[in-house]
């Protein structure tokens, strides 16, 4: 599956976050974005003229039948992933979609059926394996730095509390829209799973602490009903385990990056840490006590936007895939369960 540069895009969804995903791709060699839609058609022309995109629709399905169209970029709510995603393979076109990529694990493991059948590129958006070190902390374990192991610590944090935030969209604090600590940020299962391999059980807890927000619009405020803090336990089937905290209410948090995040890994010869979103310490080799010191990161982790054209042009394997998508939405679903029912859930 290859075929000649450049390969044009269509995004779907064409608001705030499009800015972001259009900053990435310009990094990308042989690949142009060449139509966006978006329902409201005075916010895509103002779209379309900021980052000069000649074509513009404001029904998806129409933009799935240009024939000049290779491949979709779907940057909507969540609750909308699949249908768009399906009809898009339908049509004969690659699809990179953002994270999480459906409402359900069933709906991610029709995606991913429906993409291997017709032989489309297939691209789970969790750029945070990129933009945090994860993805280059991931490198150095697979190159023995860890060696086995013992347990991972995950934090992730967001300041969206309703005071520092009242700005934020209503959907990020709706369980049906795909919002909340769990769904949202599902970023944090990804992580677990790509340092720590299969899951085998989980525990969760996932209270909704601001239960009515003030936001624009709503003079009464609006009920929340999706998790705005969670922490979770994971037993991997190597034994090892991990525990994951997210929040979108704790205070302090630097708001220039938008993204908290902070890894601790402990293995039988060393232990590897993030400092911010820049570097890496670490210590490694038995008898060593010394403090944690700068570990040199290595190459960087590819980008989803990267990996996903790269396949197109020459059918090399997609790392965050729609099973990736798939296997995240599998713990996704389970801590939900595991939170909704106070117990462990099993995945194995």
């Amino acid at each position: 599956m290859a075929q000649d540069a450049p390969v044009r895009v269509g995004i779907i969804g064409a608001g705030g976050f499009t800015n972001t995903h259009m900053e990435e791709l310009a990094k990308v060699d042989g690949v142009e974005v060449v139509a966006f839609c978006r329902r409201d058609p005075d916010a895509l022309a103002e779209m379309q003229s900021k980052w000069d995109v000649g074509k513009g629709y404001t029904d998806y399905k129409e933009l799935l039948a240009d024939g000049e169209i290779d491949a979709v970029d779907i940057v909507t709510p969540t609750d909308s992933h699949h249908p768009i995603a399906m009809d898009a393979i339908a049509a004969g076109k690659h699809v990179l979609c953002d994270k999480p990529l459906a409402m359900t694990a069933s709906q991610c493991e029709e995606m991913l059926a429906a993409a291997e059948a017709a032989g489309v590129v297939h691209c789970t958006n969790f750029n945070q394996r990129g933009r945090t070190p994860v993805g280059q902390i991931k490198q150095l374990i697979d190159d023995g730095y860890l060696g086995d192991i013992y347990h991972i610590n995950i934090w992730w944090g967001q300041s969206q509390a309703h005071d520092l935030r009242p700005d934020a969209t209503p959907w990020r604090f709706r369980a049906e829209a795909g919002g909340g600590t769990i769904y949202e940020l599902i970023h944090a299962f990804d992580m677990a799973l790509l340092l720590g391999g299969p899951v085998r059980r989980l525990a969760a807890i996932a209270p909704v602490m601001e239960k009515n927000r003030p936001i624009p619009g709503y003079p009464d405020g609006m009920d929340c009903d999706a998790p705005d803090s969670s922490a979770f336990l994971l037993e991997f089937s190597t034994g090892s385990y991990a525990v994951i905290h997210t929040s979108f209410i704790t205070r302090g948090l630097d708001d220039s990056s938008g993204t908290h995040v902070h890894l601790d890994i402990a293995g039988s010869t060393g232990r590897l840490q993030n400092d911010g979103l820049t570097s890496i310490r670490g210590i490694n080799g038995l008898g060593n006590r010394d403090v944690l010191t700068e570990v040199p990161a290595g190459p960087a982790y590819p980008q989803p936007y990267e990996q996903f054209v790269r396949a197109v042009l020459t059918g090399e394997p997609v790392k965050s895939s729609f099973a990736a998508g798939l296997e995240a939405a599998r713990l996704r679903d389970a801590a939900q369960l595991a939170a909704d029912e106070e117990r462990w859930v099993r995945l194995d």
